[in-house]
């Protein structure tokens, strides 16, 4: 009987017969994987994260927590279902997360530990960053990410409770601990034999529920408080491969929608010491925004859904080689910036943003998402799909604009609520902070352009990249970011946008390019979009 494999991230399907082993199932998808003990299952270095039936080989080699997590050897592990394979070792891996950041604040230095090494770490729904610090002198000696493996069980948080209320906790926590695992294994060599002893950990708030092994399926109902604050972890229980003596800090969360990352976005930008009324904006699969100074703060997410992240798109990808990041468009020419320069293949989210922009600009979309031409038009499954002129293999549909549309209006609409439920809009405001690794990338006037940022005077937009592992440095490095940290939760009042009905106005009015009304888009009204 033949099973459909399919290999993550790279989203390959084959079929192979019952029985058939994962390294063939790979090498017939041209998937690499790592294989230095020549399939003995002994070294290691071949694990994937397995969702769907395999044989039982190599179970005693395994820990039962990852076992049961879906963690298998590949080498020697067959395929006796469907089954979907997350594979992320060095040969196959090419994530392209960013991991930089605005400049660190400057803190004090006052590590949380005075000896070896500490690791800061951000983990995100999709992606999982971490650099590592030689404590001795606060220098950071090597950054990476990673695919977080949980995506085998769905795309958002809200997939993930499910699973989890099912039963899978423990499975979705073996999944994250192998994820930052690996990025341990992986930066062996710079530890030079040297322990590391303190790790602090970002987390939006289900992520950090799952990283301690807490069933969070119950924030999804009232009072939707969290279950765990910030906490010490016991390193006799972590599961992380670390010194069992080390300090691991988990910075705390506001609330079920309002994680540690967003506390550790605020920590990095300082807006909480800076009398000018700022709009903090993290962009994501969450899309959480802060508003405030040094006098006030205000918080509120709104669940903005994979596509910025390749999710619900076809064509669409996270970012890595063959990635479409830019798109121009000149004359009816498609003009595409690909990362690492290779042949295109797909687009990840800062790509999609600026597809849709340029094809409205250019007349190719309507106001409504709609195609206004028939031009490079066919009909897939009732959808009318474009197909890029000259690149063979992308396109996208009216069905997948209208997914990027919903997510741009989720987080234009928690923006917009957060300022006029203080009685404010955005003129406003006196900087706008843009966080959130993907959101470094994003074109300004093209977020513009489609409402997903507001029109204002572009000098006060401010990229400031991954802030939530800016945040969680600062914290592994500063006692004084350490008491910010205890001392800002209390501060921040979180508004639930659930009940609130401005949000749904807001949100209903922005389901269109860029906006039902135009008078907060000047720009597109002068042509300067």
């Amino acid at each position: 009987m033949l099973r459909r494999v399919t290999f993550l991230p790279r989203n390959v399907t084959v079929e192979v017969e019952d029985g058939e082993s994962m390294v063939k199932a790979a090498t017939a998808a041209g998937v690499g994987l790592e294989l230095p003990c020549a399939g003995q299952g002994v070294c290691g270095r071949c694990k994937v994260s397995v969702s769907g039936c395999t044989s039982e080989d190599g179970k005693e080699k395994l820990r039962p927590i990852e076992w049961e997590a879906g963690v298998r050897l590949a080498c020697i592990s067959s395929v006796m279902g469907d089954c979907t394979i997350m594979v992320t070792s060095p040969v196959e891996q090419g994530i392209s997360a960013t991991v930089d950041h605005s400049p660190l604040r400057d803190h004090p230095y006052s590590p949380l530990s005075d000896k070896g090494f500490g690791i800061a770490v951000d983990i995100g729904t999709t992606t999982v960053a971490a650099s590592l610090f030689d404590l001795k002198d606060g220098r950071e000696v090597k950054s990476l990410s990673d695919y977080n493996h949980q995506v085998l069980y769905g795309e958002d948080v809200l997939s993930r409770m499910e699973f989890a209320e099912e039963g899978g906790t423990e499975a979705l926590r073996g999944l994250v601990l192998k994820t930052i695992n690996g990025m341990l294994a992986n930066m062996k060599e710079a530890l030079n034999g040297k322990m590391v002893m303190a790790l602090t950990v970002a987390a939006n708030t289900v992520m950090g529920h799952l990283f301690l092994g807490v069933d969070p399926s119950p924030l999804r109902h009232p009072p939707h408080l969290p279950l765990v604050s910030g906490t010490r972890v016991d390193m006799k229980s972590s599961g992380l491969e670390i010194n069992p003596k080390a300090e691991v800090l988990v910075i705390p969360p506001l609330s079920s929608y309002v994680g540690g990352d967003v506390v550790a976005d605020v920590i990095h930008s300082g807006m909480h010491t800076d009398p000018r009324l700022t709009l903090l904006i993290d962009v994501g699969t969450n899309g959480e925004v802060v508003l405030g100074n040094n006098e006030f703060l205000i918080a509120c997410s709104s669940s903005a859904g994979p596509a910025f992240e390749g999710g619900e798109v076809e064509c669409g990808s996270r970012a890595c080689p063959g990635a479409v990041e830019g798109v121009r468009v000149e004359d009816g020419d498609f003009h595409l910036k690909v990362i690492n320069d290779c042949d295109p293949e797909s687009f990840c989210g800062s790509g999609l943003i600026d597809l849709v922009a340029q094809m409205f600009q250019a007349g190719i979309l309507d106001k409504n998402g709609r195609f206004s031409g028939t031009t490079g038009l066919r009909d897939d499954d009732g959808s009318p799909r474009f197909h890029i002129p000259g690149k063979e293999g992308l396109s996208i549909s009216e069905k997948e604009v209208q997914s990027i549309m919903r997510t741009k209006a989720a987080i234009f609409a928690a923006s917009r609520t957060l300022l006029r439920n203080l009685g404010m809009d955005f003129q406003d405001l006196d900087r706008v902070l843009i966080a959130g690794g993907f959101g470094r990338h994003i074109d300004l006037e093209n977020a513009i352009s489609i409402g997903l940022l507001p029109d204002l005077p572009r000098e006060l937009f401010e990229f400031i990249g991954n802030a939530a592992l800016g945040g969680a440095k600062s914290v592994l490095l500063s006692a004084d970011a350490r008491e910010e940290m205890e001392n800002l939760a209390p501060r921040m009042t979180y508004l639930d946008l659930s009940n609130d009905a401005s949000f749904f106005h807001e949100y209903s009015s922005a389901l269109f390019l860029p906006h039902t009304d135009e008078e907060l888009f000047p720009s597109s009204r002068t042509g300067r979009l």
